[in-house]
């Protein structure tokens, strides 16, 4: 071999070994990703997991992780607040609790290599490296993992969240003075990292009297700890330590395991009436309960409620355990009338996927209250005592769900009544002589008069309730009261729409003239499942009310000169109506609605996810000739992506 041709083959394979260490080592390169949507719209993600031991290329330790985020998890965090008024504010989005289970089987695999901390950081780096970057708003971790996309900073918000589930000491890392801004993570090592790229000077900041070194999170490099860009050497970062980031667990988990799909799971939700009676008039509750598959005890279920669209944008919580045959059973106490949707959730087990159940909707009516006539005015008991014009919330929800099923088309769903609070009565009243006596009042033109009030005779409480205190009411307070729990079907030219109403006594008077009416309260029994079935074809619809044995117990019929069909069912005054199942037949195909959409306002995430599969693969197989050119081409890519990163 002549020198020329041993100085080529020595240029080649240092730029070879080059390209070795400086692009990514199939933790970025050779990727194997699948997406697909389990029942009750669980996501999947599978990542690979690549850890390269100390200096040797051939020891590649190549592992899979499978990853399901349940859609109520989803969900939740997507109704938290995502405003960001200060780099304070991205600490909010740092959940370590909720991707604990992605930190603890990284650990597995890295727990006992010769520098772990350090590489559980750079196998979190290979993990959040295979999700592809993408402009968006801050995202919290499971809404980037479920989204499958992030930019630098929904992408540093996931890094962080596991490194912190695994035990490091991270912050993040906000540049300010370059266009566009840029984040990205550090990570306290009592030691300069060992594993950073060849040839780049492992960068760091110090805060708190601790040395936190760089880690880059978006896709650009196979960056490890350590590395930066060279766009970002000269920039001005802001420290945001994370002393304040998600506290113990309450809400959920996402599911993870190593090396083997995780195997599916079940969970039901079913609402009933509460077994033991209350003396309390304003202690509204209905018992929650049902089962998760496999029987797993001691096993955390979450109950998330969305109330969103009562006006007052809440989506709340709660929890209960399972017994040895994976049962689960919780008091729901609620004080305010309106549409709740309610999802259980279980995060999951050794290798099973989380689940979450059918969505159940549960309308709320309004609340009874102990009455008494007392000369022209309606007094009830309330807490607490305030004027009449204050009385809007008592008068309960006037609309629950309206949903458009279109033109030919046939529906049908299953409801139940429960008692959901309880009257008070036995209060006594007697009869009592007010004495006459003289008043100053205020006239209208602001002025003191002097009023005799002559002796009169009222009715009064014997004894009040403890808590309690008498409430005036509007003379007209019963007829206007949303009481009365219909299902209406509308027709608009042949589109026909679903609505679940509290209509009052006028609404009713007012809707004989242009809707066909049947009362069937006389026929519906608390704590019992009734099945109705709808058809509606062009101008015509037929609506059938059947018992639990398929019997039909009402029937009614619309034509031409009824656009709406009123299916009455209950006065829903202490009482909670349960919706399930409800299916809409078109063409004589049978699609179960999406739990999601039966809502108002309604989550894309919720909505149906695209089956597809996603496949790239990336290898270093050519190298040029010289290194110069090689390193020209890797800085310009490396500006390309930079550039991209944080709006």
């Amino acid at each position: 071999m002549n020198f020329l041709n041993y100085q080529k083959c020595s240029v080649l394979l240092f730029a070879i070994l080059l390209v070795a260490f400086i692009l990514p080592a199939t933790a970025a390169g050779n990727i194997e990703k699948s997406y697909t949507v389990q029942p009750q719209s669980t996501i999947s993600r599978q990542f690979s997991l690549i850890n390269i031991q100390p200096r040797l290329l051939s020891q590649t330790h190549n592992q899979k992780l499978y990853v399901s985020i349940p859609a109520s998890l989803i969900n939740y965090y997507g109704n938290l607040t995502h405003i960001v008024n200060g780099d304070s504010d991205y600490v909010q989005f740092v959940t370590p609790q909720t991707v604990a289970p992605i930190a603890d089987s990284i650990l597995k695999v890295t727990d006992k290599l010769p520098n772990s901390q350090e590489q559980f950081a750079d196998a979190v780096l290979a993990l959040v490296h295979q999700i592809p970057y993408n402009v968006t708003t801050p995202k919290y971790p499971v809404e980037t993992l479920a989204e499958d996309t992030g930019d630098c900073v929904g992408l540093s918000l996931l890094a962080a969240s596991i490194m912190e589930a695994g035990g490091l000491n991270v912050v993040l890392i906000h540049y300010i003075d370059i266009n566009p801004q840029h984040m990205n993570v550090g990570v306290y090592l009592p030691y300069t990292p060992v594993y950073h790229t060849i040839l780049m000077a492992p960068t760091s900041f110090t805060y708190d009297d601790k040395t936190y070194w760089t880690a880059e999170a978006t896709p650009g490099a196979n960056w490890k700890v350590g590395d930066q860009s060279p766009m970002l050497a000269n920039a001005q970062a802001i420290v945001i330590p994370l002393n304040n980031s998600e506290q113990p667990l309450l809400q959920g988990q996402v599911s993870a395991s190593l090396n083997s799909n995780l195997l599916p799971s079940s969970i039901t939700l079913n609402p009933t009436q509460q077994t033991t009676s209350t003396e309390v008039n304003d202690e509204r509750t209905i018992t929650i309960s049902g089962t998760i598959t496999p029987a797993i005890p001691d096993q955390t279920v979450t109950i998330y409620v969305d109330s969103s669209n009562n006006n007052n944008e809440a989506y709340n919580f709660f929890t209960a355990a399972t017994n040895n045959a994976g049962d689960y059973s919780l008091n729901w106490n609620f004080t305010t009338s309106g549409a709740y949707y309610l999802t259980a959730s279980w995060n999951g087990a050794s290798n099973y996927a989380g689940s979450d159940s059918q969505t159940v909707p549960v309308f709320i009516g309004p609340q009874s209250y102990y009455q008494f006539d007392a000369g022209s005015y309606n007094y009830i008991y309330g807490q607490p005592s305030l004027p009449a014009f204050a009385t809007v919330p008592m008068q309960g929800a006037n609309s629950f769900l309206s949903l458009t099923i279109g033109t030919n088309v046939s529906l049908s769903y299953d409801f139940i009544v429960l008692q959901a609070g309880q009257t008070i009565s036995n209060v006594q009243t007697i009869n009592v002589t007010v004495p006459a006596s003289i008043e100053r009042v205020l006239t209208y033109n602001g002025r003191l008069q002097t009023v005799n009030v002559p002796a009169h005779n009222e009715t009064v409480p014997v004894n009040i309730p403890d808590g309690l205190a008498p409430l005036m009411l509007p003379d007209d307070f019963n007829q206007t009261l949303d009481n009365q729990f219909c299902f209406i079907l509308q027709d608009k030219a042949g589109n026909y729409v679903l609505n679940v109403n509290g209509l009052s006594q006028d609404d009713l008077s007012n809707m004989q003239a242009y809707a066909a009416i049947t009362n069937a309260t006389s026929n519906i029994k608390q704590d019992t499942w009734y099945h109705v079935t709808t058809k509606a074809t062009g101008n015509t619809s037929t609506t059938n009310l059947e018992n639990s044995n398929g019997t039909i117990i009402e029937n009614t019929s619309t034509q031409n000169s009824n656009n709406q069909t009123v299916l009455l069912i209950t006065n829903n005054e202490d009482t909670a109506i349960v919706l399930k199942n409800l299916t809409i037949q078109t063409q004589n195909s049978p699609v179960q609605t999406p739990q999601a959409t039966q809502k108002p306002t309604s989550n894309p995430l919720n909505e149906t996810i695209a089956l597809y599969v996603f496949a790239s693969f990336l290898a270093a197989a050519t190298v040029a000739l010289l290194y110069a050119r090689r390193q020209r081409k890797t800085q310009r890519q490396t500006e390309n992506n930079q550039s991209r990163v944080f709006k």
